[in-house]
């Protein structure tokens, strides 16, 4: 590989070995998977206020997935707790963080390969696109059941049937998503190997609601997460 090829790797590789998480949310997770899902709400949503407040680089794709980490475990707290108001509040910062997220990468590619880089030597950015992508459609997936919830108020028919599809999500995405290092990463392998699973469960959505009519009745709340380097994020409060 040319010597120039392989310092342009460098430079856009050591700032995303080098950054630790932005805030410590060991304890939360512990929380999360004792089953203690109202502990687990208040000490993510105490997480998040926290990382409202320290500095991020906005350029780094993993304070994005960070972020969408603690939105992620405070929608499932909510639907616990059938919170089906926070829970829709929650999957919106969640959607919303994961587009601005694979908007951040598809520019950092598409800068990568206007300045000369050969696209093998991009390789890593054309997987993290590819990753982004792939969370944000499960991010609209997750976001379309909790509509559903919301509109039936988790009631009837229909409501007991989305709260099965929630479940069922949840429980595949146990090993679909990994958080051990402090953020979202997705187990590509797996995702493919359980794609049927998501399929299904969106098949089912379709016979519960209409989709498309949820979602314009259901905006996104706008501006909750629009960048993991801004304050505005859902605070959790009751």
């Amino acid at each position: 590989m040319h010597r120039l090829v392989i310092l342009t790797l460098l430079i856009w590789l050591v700032p995303l070995l080098a950054q630790a998480t932005v805030v410590d949310a060991s304890r939360a997770e512990e929380l999360y998977k004792s089953g203690d899902f109202k502990a687990a709400r208040e000490d993510f949503s105490r997480v998040v206020a926290e990382f409202g407040a320290a500095s991020k680089d906005s350029n780094d794709y993993r304070s994005y997935r960070e972020l969408a980490y603690y939105y992620d475990r405070l929608a499932d707290c909510c639907f616990t707790q059938r919170d089906w108001t926070a829970l829709k509040m929650y999957l919106d910062g969640l959607l919303e963080v994961t587009q601005v997220e694979q908007n951040l990468v598809e520019s950092q590619l598409t800068g990568a390969l206007a300045s000369g880089v050969a696209r093998s030597a991009a390789s890593y950015l054309v997987d993290r696109a590819d990753e982004s992508a792939r969370l944000s459609l499960l991010a609209q997936l997750k976001r379309s059941i909790g509509l559903v919830l919301l509109d039936t108020g988790g009631e009837g028919a229909g409501g007991r049937a989305a709260i099965h599809q929630y479940q069922l999500m949840a429980a595949t995405l146990v090993s679909v998503i990994e958080v051990d290092e402090g953020y979202m990463q997705l187990n590509i392998a797996r995702l493919e190997q359980d794609i049927d699973k998501f399929d299904s469960i969106h098949q089912e959505l379709r016979t519960l609601a209409d989709l498309a009519k949820l979602w314009e009745k259901y905006p996104l709340q706008g501006n909750q997460a629009a960048e993991a380097g801004h304050n505005e994020q859902p605070d959790g409060s009751e």
